[in-house]
């Protein structure tokens, strides 16, 4: 039985972005891809290119900031900017937006505001990944079922790979992130148990580790991940 595996993706769009779509793309993998509006100011076209090509876009925030480190108001200023330029990416690429998706910035919820800010969300109409397939207790203990922001079971976490570290490409990036935990004893998930694994679209791994980003799911698939497309909740406020 293979693993199943959702995919999401953060930070982007980069330069690179193009180049991951096309490789998801070869490799019919689904995924989610959580934007910041700043960036896609700056890389229009790549997010554009991104819903042509069946990626679903969620909103990551305005400038990545720590929502415990901003007020409420400055918070929803940081969720409803993007939402905007989103929508008129979709607008842009000629497809209809099926899923609103929001990922808080580094995983920090708000702090004192996490109550106010999770019941903003489902106001606003935001979905969160059904979390049928998820065994982990940790995932329930933590409530992460119940919040409207999408969180995450796996991080690769290779954006926190030292520069100079290693070598490029598989020896390299393997050696230095956690994904081999993913499957062996080192990390508290298991083999059962559905995952929503985060990787991330930054430049600065692309230059310390030239492929990372395909490199890791080339392995990850090896392993025995089945990438799949999540179900969606929607809020009881929804149509």
């Amino acid at each position: 039985m293979r693993k199943t595996t959702y995919l999401t993706i953060d930070d982007g769009p980069t330069e690179n972005t193009i180049r991951h779509v096309n490789y998801l793309k070869s490799r019919s993998i689904p995924a989610i891809m959580f934007f910041l509006g700043s960036s896609i100011e700056r890389q229009r076209e790549a997010a554009i290119y991104a819903v042509k090509h069946g990626i679903i876009v969620g909103n990551h925030s305005y400038s990545h900031p720590k929502f415990s480190e901003i007020s409420f108001d400055e918070a929803t200023l940081e969720i409803r900017r993007p939402e905007e330029l989103i929508d008129q990416v979709y607008r842009d690429a000629g497809c209809k937006r099926m899923y609103k998706l929001f990922r808080f910035p580094y995983g920090d919820k708000g702090g004192a505001n996490k109550g106010k800010l999770q019941e903003f969300l489902r106001s606003e109409g935001f979905m969160k990944i059904d979390p049928a397939g998820i065994t982990h207790p940790a995932y329930y203990e933590s409530q992460l079922d119940k919040d409207w922001d999408v969180y995450w079971t796996f991080d690769y976490a290779e954006y926190a790979i030292p520069e100079g570290v290693g070598t490029p490409g598989q020896a390299g990036i393997l050696n230095y992130t956690n994904a081999m935990n993913l499957w062996t004893g080192g990390s508290p998930l298991d083999q059962s148990s559905a995952e929503i694994i985060l990787l991330h679209d930054h430049s600065t791994t692309e230059m310390r580790f030239p492929g990372y980003f395909s490199e890791l799911l080339d392995y990850t698939i090896a392993m025995g991940a089945e990438f799949k497309m999540p179900g969606f909740v929607r809020s009881s406020l929804q149509a």
